[in-house]
């Protein structure tokens, strides 16, 4: 599958978070269920890997057309302004595959991250029935104090966190439907595939608008369990 997606359809595999790029590694965790260390980041939070396949020379004049709308600049600036940013932003739209084992543990977010948008063009009719969405969440009670932690430290990067700390409140099941939202304190939300891949695999639009580079402090949750225990 792999092969035919790379060799006959164009993807080619694409560095992202909860992925790897060695499609060696990736068949390895498939058979043995054992991360290689050191492949990917927050590796302590998570359960598996998956690879993102990204869509790199487009045969349908629709979705090329698509791609070049996404990318212009008239949905960029359509974007800014309703949701009143003014800082200067890049936009970057692709097209992306997630195959079994695609984790992202609950987090809002970098603060580089001005806007992001998903749009489920999975290319099934039992898309809607099989649990391979993104879900939106919140903290739960006893970790809230985190969303001030991050509002009142903006020199320090927001970061994952662990799926216990979390709790699911909506699940973007939708085909054909777009979520966009603004990266704040509160934008909790969170991946895990566990799904048979070989009948069809989680397709999406993919895009991001990005703020410059600037000097933020990485963090981890270790830090953040640090700071409540002490």
């Amino acid at each position: 599958m792999i092969d035919q997606l790379i060799h006959n359809y164009n993807y080619s595999p694409q560095p992202f978070p909860g992925c790897t790029t060695s499609i060696e590694q990736y068949l390895e965790w498939i058979e043995t269920g054992q991360i290689i260390k050191g492949i990917k980041d927050n590796q302590d939070l998570l359960e598996g890997f998956g690879i993102a396949l990204r869509l790199k020379k487009y045969h349908s004049t629709i979705l090329e057309e698509l791609i070049d709308f996404f990318n212009s600049v008239a949905f960029h600036d359509c974007l800014k302004e309703k949701f009143e940013k003014t800082d200067f932003t890049t936009v970057e739209t692709a097209i992306q595959k997630y195959l079994t084992g695609y984790e992202i543990s609950p987090h809002p977010d970098i603060r580089r991250k001005c806007l992001t948008y998903m749009i489920n063009i999975n290319p099934s009719d039992q898309s809607e029935k099989i649990d391979l969405h993104t879900y939106f969440m919140s903290l739960n009670e006893d970790k809230k104090w985190i969303y001030d932690y991050w509002k009142n430290y903006t020199d320090i990067d927001r970061c994952w966190v662990p799926w216990a700390w979390a709790t699911e409140n909506f699940n973007q099941r939708k085909n054909n439907s777009i979520t966009i939202f603004a990266p704040d304190n509160n934008t909790i939300h969170a991946v895990k595939l566990d799904y048979n891949h070989l009948k069809f695999q989680r397709t999406q639009f993919y895009g991001n608008l990005w703020y410059k580079k600037s000097k933020i402090t990485p963090s981890n949750w270790k830090t953040l369990e640090q700071i409540e225990t002490s």
